[in-house]
């Protein structure tokens, strides 16, 4: 099985021709609630694709909670785990979707929840995960969360192989994906302890990139030796490259995008990518084959509002590795 951990929230998503001008008054096309919040997003990608996996965030105990969890359970996704917080309030984001270019804007509530904690794992059977992924949000538990892992994979016999090219997640027992997308505190305590990294635009252009590329070299000086990291750049594809010993020898390579001529809903596009990337690796293909098809399923989300469709048009493209 495997688990995200991060925010699960509610979208309130409004569907526009245009995105609305200030001080006016508009009427949208559509609009629906969805369960959002980006761990919460792959997860739910991960189960249209058949993968057993759970997702793990705090929920808090207000007049939502049923329709997170009714989300959840539509899906098959597993959530009793899900620490669930009295009088709290849980976090929500509004959403502007434009017909016209595609784009989507996030206005996001925190609410007042708790991050999951180094005690809610600790409750978990690690044994039984096959790879656990983390949004970069929770700066002051997550470096103690990963290293927690760590300790779990190291207590583990597993049967490694000390060829320099083999990429760190298919020598360890519970693989671990780092989701990087904004800045936070103590990341350079996390990066380390990742077997894999996904590094967000937003986050990379913050650190100076202009393109995947460059955020994929950017990233690669600050992580282990044999760590994977992939940079999705929109409409440029995606960068990535395993990290070698000698920088020198780190190949950044980049895949092009497949261009969807008709974008419809981009919301939880970058989530899709992501997911698709770890049910691949997870599946034990290699890396240029995962990032490869996660250009494919990110293009075919575009296509479709929200992420209900993406089984049956998986299924229906025989897209499905």
């Amino acid at each position: 099985m495997i688990c995200t951990v991060g925010l699960i929230c509610v979208d309130i998503v409004s569907f526009m021709p245009e995105y609305p001008t200030e001080d006016s008054d508009h009427r949208c096309a559509e609009q629906t609630w969805e369960r959002g919040g980006n761990a919460s997003n792959s997860a739910t990608v991960l189960a249209c694709m058949g993968v057993p996996v759970e997702c793990l965030g705090t929920l808090a105990d207000d007049k939502l909670l049923k329709f997170l969890q009714d989300e959840m359970d539509s899906f098959g996704i597993k959530h009793d785990n899900c620490p669930i917080i009295p009088c709290g309030n849980g976090p929500m984001s509004v959403v502007v979707c434009a017909k016209d270019t595609g784009s989507r804007t996030i206005i996001h509530a925190k609410g007042n929840l708790p991050e999951i904690t180094l005690s809610d794992i600790k409750k978990l059977n690690l044994k039984n995960y096959t790879w656990m992924h983390f949004e970069g949000r929770n700066e002051l538990e997550l470096p103690k969360i990963m290293q927690f892992v760590k300790e779990h994979n190291n207590e583990e016999s597993f049967t490694r192989t000390n060829l320099s090219d083999v990429p760190n997640y298919k020598n360890t027992t519970l693989p671990v994906s780092l989701e990087v997308e904004l800045h936070i505190e103590n990341l350079d305590k996390m990066l380390p302890l990742a077997d894999v990294v996904l590094v967000g635009k937003d986050y990379a252009k913050l650190q100076g990139a202009t393109n995947g590329s460059e955020a994929a070299e950017l990233m690669s000086k600050r992580v282990l030796p044999g760590t994977v990291v992939i940079c999705p750049w929109g409409d440029q594809g995606a960068s990535y490259c395993v990290t070698s010993v000698d920088p020198k020898k780190t190949d950044i390579i980049t895949q092009p995008v497949y261009l969807c001529e008709n974008v419809v809903d981009s919301l939880g596009a970058g989530d899709t990518f992501n997911a698709t990337v770890i049910y691949c690796l997870s599946k034990g293909y290699d890396v240029r084959t995962s990032v490869d098809y996660a250009c494919k399923v990110a293009s075919l989300k575009l296509q479709i509002r929200g992420l209900k469709g993406l089984r049956d048009l998986l299924k229906h493209q025989g897209k499905l590795l």
